[in-house]
């Protein structure tokens, strides 16, 4: 495994994580495996690098602050390198607790980043005021984007979007879209039988028999079942598991033959 298992975002907040390595003045890497792979460098509790598919520096550390899925791992023998924060760590969790307290208000309207708006048909007798800033956001509320997509297609921050979207629903200009059908558009797709079994003959050929027990030991870190492990964590489940080859001709051997057979779409 990448380090010592610390939580899943799915039932405890980051910062929730993070905040008692900050306090006890840990070095290391927090590791955040899923669909959006983060790092997060700390020295003797400060931050030292963030890093995320998009952003380094300080700007990934915002971007990681408003994570709500993902596994994280601590790894104290990670080494950051050069400084790229230069912020002060106790001002940023200052900032991060403040986001926190935000995001606490806004889940009350918007629970979850899967959630559909669509534009309101009735005002609920509100006079209907369309901020500046609202335009983007209101012009992807089509009743099939989520507010992930929302987020994602105008490069703006969750925690903005989110903002945005309860301000509008607060003035009647938007609201909750029906999502009989929507959830199936946007349904997580499953990796199959398929991949496991590709997964465990390619890691028995360099780790022999406990290959089987790494995999069910990491399905099980990850909180997932084989029969439901959703398609868009294959990438991070991979990694977890090659990081745990300690020879570097294997892990490269076993790495070479997982993502040939990933770069074919038409097995996934």
């Amino acid at each position: 495994m990448p380090g010592e298992f610390l939580g899943d975002l799915s039932k405890r907040r980051l910062f929730d994580l993070i905040k008692p390595l900050v306090d006890a003045k840990k070095t290391g890497q927090v590791i955040i495996e899923g669909a959006n792979r983060a790092g997060l460098y700390l020295e003797e509790g400060s931050f030292i690098h963030g890093e995320t598919a998009l952003n380094a520096g300080e700007e990934a550390i915002l971007a990681i602050m408003d994570l709500e899925d993902g596994t994280v791992f601590f790894d104290s023998q990670a080494v950051a390198g050069k400084r790229m924060v230069n912020t002060d760590t106790e001002q940023l969790m200052s900032n991060w607790a403040q986001r926190e307290e935000d995001w606490e208000r806004i889940r009350k309207i918007v629970s979850s980043s899967d959630l559909v708006f669509a534009i309101a048909v009735d005002s609920g007798g509100h006079k209907r005021v369309i901020q500046e800033r609202h335009w983007g956001v209101l012009a992807l509320c089509n009743g099939i984007q989520n507010v992930s997509d929302i987020s994602a297609a105008l490069g703006r921050s969750l925690l903005d979007v989110s903002k945005a979207l309860c301000e509008m629903v607060g003035a009647g200009v938007i609201e909750k879209a029906l999502t009989v059908g929507v959830e199936n558009a946007h349904a997580r797709e499953t990796a199959g039988e398929s991949f496991f079994v590709l997964l465990q003959t390619e890691l028995t050929k360099v780790m022999g028999p406990i290959a089987r027990i790494i995999i069910n030991d990491t399905l099980t870190a990850f909180e997932e079942s084989r029969d439901a492990f959703p398609k868009d964590r294959i990438e991070s489940f991979v990694r977890t598991v090659s990081d745990q080859i300690a020879e570097e001709q294997k892990r490269e051997q076993f790495g070479k033959a997982i993502y040939s057979s990933l770069m074919d779409s038409r097995t996934w």
